[in-house]
């Protein structure tokens, strides 16, 4: 009897797992993840490749939104999006650098 529970188990694994793979690809309504970093000397291209960097991990690249302002100062703004072949690591062309006022 105890040597069936485990192959009770692994059955309702493999079942499970069988269900899942069925069933059709679900769309991913959630936004994609954004980031934004300080500017450092007014440069925003200065962020640029943090901003891949961390766009990466979720194999998208880095989108420039432009800047906001923070009570700390300026910060420039990106989302992941996928890039039409889907992968990362595309530059994305950004404002250019210019002083805040």
């Amino acid at each position: 009897m105890r040597a069936a529970v485990p192959l009770i188990a692994a059955c309702a694994a493999c079942a499970a797992l069988a269900a899942c793979a069925s069933q059709p690809n679900a769309v991913n309504s959630a936004p994609p993840p954004t980031v934004s970093y300080r500017i450092p000397d007014h440069n925003v291209a200065a962020t640029d490749a943090e901003a891949q960097n961390y766009c990466a991990v979720y194999s998208r690249a880095a989108q420039y939104r432009g800047v906001q302002a923070t009570p700390d100062g300026a910060v420039a703004v990106y989302s992941c999006e996928e890039t039409a072949t889907g992968s990362a690591g595309t530059t994305v062309p950004t404002a250019p650098a210019a002083p805040l006022r």
